[in-house]
């Protein structure tokens, strides 16, 4: 979220060291990411840094526990969240829940390039993850692909909610107009989304970890080189496409692509759900912002402009509809 939320940075830090029994020098709003209910900061503490995650409300608990069992599995390049003195995952202070990660020194891949040696890594990295065995305790508490059934009743709310406005605003009747406009293309992706989910779950795909949202700005590169994998909220247990949709469809160069594919290992790709992922994370995208716009109260106008904005990047030439598009055309093709 792009605004800080309402606690002060005196109330912020007493929070912290109470949980955490660490002791903070200052803490610095970063107004990243594109969660609606997630803020972020950068903590100095005396001898060490932290990223800390405030988000509305309780945090599901497999985006904690998961990465966590992760490394204690050795896959180091998983950012697990700290545990509070008490032996938590987070902390609740107000409405709030407080999760605390180790801060990486370094940058987001967003917009940066990878060599070779780090795509081989990178796909290493997600075969180990891919790979990972899960006690059946654990695996009861992680969400499971849903096959077609998770957004349409979102969407059909935005729809609602577009047709009856009680308090027009400029940014609903912008997002209205906007919506008019894309009518056939949203009609398009919400009726390949359900075929292809339905194709797929009657393939019977055997399901394992995946992070589910896996692009460049959740890929940490550090000084060294070295991958980190942050932000575990959307952690699933589904087809290994899921994940690998971010790699294979997704506009690399096909020597990126290659690379990956030697780091991960060989395995047979459906394509069907490679497409099936691309139209997920589009009806993902309509009902985020349709929502913020239409069914929030307390977004500023700041919010409400980017919510706009990124939802008319959807339509634009590269991003996620032609891609969509593109996996769709490679199946029905071939």
């Amino acid at each position: 979220m792009r605004d800080r939320p309402k606690l002060t940075d005196e109330r912020i830090i007493a929070g912290l060291e109470h949980a955490y029994g660490i002791s903070v020098r200052a803490v610095e709003f970063l107004p990243i990411g594109n969660d609606a209910a997630a803020s972020t900061f950068r903590v100095r503490g005396e001898r060490r840094g932290f990223f800390l995650k405030l988000r509305v409300g309780l945090p599901i608990r497999a985006s904690l526990i998961l990465p966590h069992c992760l490394r204690m599995r050795g896959v180091e390049s998983v950012v697990a969240p700290l545990a509070t003195i008490a032996g938590a995952l987070f902390a609740e202070l107000d409405k709030y829940s407080l999760i605390l990660y180790p801060w990486i020194d370094g940058e987001s891949k967003l917009g940066k390039t990878l060599s070779p040696r780090q795509w081989r890594a990178w796909g290493a990295i997600m075969r180990a993850i891919h790979g990972a065995c899960l006690s059946e305790e654990l695996k009861a508490q992680v969400p499971q692909e849903q096959y077609g059934k998770r957004w349409p009743g979102r969407l059909q709310n935005v729809e609602r909610a577009l047709a009856r406005i009680h308090q027009p605003h400029a940014f609903a009747d912008e997002l209205a107009i906007l919506w008019r406009q894309k009518t056939a293309k949203i009609a398009e992706a919400r009726e390949r989304y359900l075929s292809l989910g339905s194709r797929l779950e009657a393939r019977g795909h055997e399901h394992v970890i995946c992070h589910a949202d896996i692009h460049p700005a959740n890929i940490m590169v550090d000084a060294a080189g070295a991958i980190h994998i942050v932000d575990w909220d959307e952690v699933t247990l589904a087809p290994k496409e899921r994940d690998l949709m971010y790699f294979l469809v997704d506009g690399h160069s096909s020597d990126d692509v290659s690379a990956f594919m030697d780091g991960y290992g060989d395995c047979q790709v459906d394509k069907t759900g490679l497409a099936y992922y691309r139209y997920d994370w589009v009806l993902q995208e309509f009902c985020d912002y349709g929502e913020r716009v239409l069914l929030s109260n307390d977004l500023s106008d700041r919010e409400l402009q980017f919510s706009i904005d990124e939802f008319k990047r959807l339509f634009a030439p590269g991003d996620v509809i032609e891609l969509a598009e593109e996996a769709y055309r490679d199946i029905t093709n071939t």
